[in-house]
Formats: C-alpha cells, sequence, structure tokens
C-alpha cells in the first residue's frame, strides 16, 4: 500500500514537472530580450554570411551576398505547423518592403527532399536554403536558446542583430521589428 502511494506521487510530481516545463517553454515563446545580449553584432552575423547551404535543387546559396542589406532570417521546418502558418505573411511583407532593402531568408531545418515537395504545393517569394541539422547549430550560434523552430531573427544593414523572436510571428510584431531594424 505504502508502495503504490509512493508511486502515485512519483508519477504526479513527473507529471507537474513536465507541465511546468511546458510553460516555461511556451511563455518564452515570443521575443527575446536583445539589450542584454552579447549575441548582436558582426562577430555574430558572420555565421550567417559564412554559412554554406544550398536550395530545394541543390544549388548553393550565397548568403554573403545579403550584406549590405536588412535581412529576416527564418529557421523553420516542413513538419512545424507554426513555422507553415506564417510564411505567407513572410510572402506578403517580402512583396511589401522589398523596396526598401529587406530580403527575407527561410533556413529549413530539414532535408532537401521534403523542402523541395513542401515548395511545389506551397511556393513562397523569397530565399529558402536547406540546412539539416547544422541549420540548427547556426541558430543556436546566433541565439536561438530553446533550439526549435520557427525562430527568427533580423540582422540590419551594419551586421547587427536587432530582434530575435521564437515562436509564430504576428504581422503587427514584424512590421514593428522591422521599422526598429531599418533605422
Amino acid at each position: 500500500m505504502r508502495l503504490n502511494l509512493l508511486s502515485r506521487r512519483a508519477a504526479l510530481s513527473t507529471v507537474l514537472l513536465t507541465s511546468l516545463a511546458a510553460v516555461a517553454l511556451l511563455s518564452g515563446c515570443s521575443k527575446f530580450d536583445n539589450s542584454q545580449s552579447t549575441l548582436n553584432g558582426p562577430q555574430v552575423t558572420a555565421k550567417f554570411y559564412d554559412a554554406q547551404f544550398k536550395d530545394a535543387a541543390g544549388k548553393p546559396v550565397n548568403l554573403a551576398s545579403l550584406r549590405g542589406k536588412t535581412v529576416v532570417v527564418n529557421f523553420w521546418s516542413t513538419w512545424c505547423p507554426p513555422c507553415v502558418e506564417e510564411m505567407p505573411m513572410f510572402n506578403e511583407v517580402q512583396t511589401a518592403y522589398k523596396d526598401k532593402n529587406v530580403v527575407f531568408v527561410g533556413i529549413a531545418a530539414d532535408q532537401a527532399d521534403n523542402v523541395q515537395a513542401f515548395l511545389q504545393k506551397t511556393p513562397v517569394n523569397y530565399l529558402i536554403a536547406v540546412g539539416g541539422q547544422p541549420a540548427f547549430e547556426l541558430s543556436q550560434a546566433l541565439g536561438n536558446r530553446h533550439d526549435a523552430v520557427p525562430f527568427t531573427l533580423m540582422i540590419n544593414t551594419k551586421e547587427g542583430i536587432t530582434s530575435r523572436h521564437f515562436g509564430v510571428y504576428t504581422r503587427k510584431e514584424l512590421e514593428s521589428d522591422l521599422a526598429k531594424a531599418l533605422k
């Protein structure tokens, strides 16, 4: 009887700890506090510009060619519903801001065949690179403390990171952060 009671308490403790961890993770699904971050300057964004990825067709992607532009970098995966949810809005904002020297880049933490099949059904008007596991490693180096997708950051023309966002962006949040990046 006593062992059964201890087993129930252990199970309840596990459920509570798991629930608390989930709440902590979900409460972090928004903006990062960039003001205190040491991960904002050119020494960090150089990792983005130096990264070697290919597009879904297997052609090399030259991220260094984006220097001097405001870059919205979105780490995503085909199997991630929140990632897919925000892509149409990214299309719209890319179109609205293309004359303001803003470019969007989606880096898929996925396999090329999955990305290629996805893009045939859901085309986008911005650059998509296929990163696989190295995409997760790059996102961590750029400040993704959750090691999860979607994770989006903005790099200004001076190669500084002006915002980091975990989870789905709303258009209002995205345009607010873009306004700061364009200053």
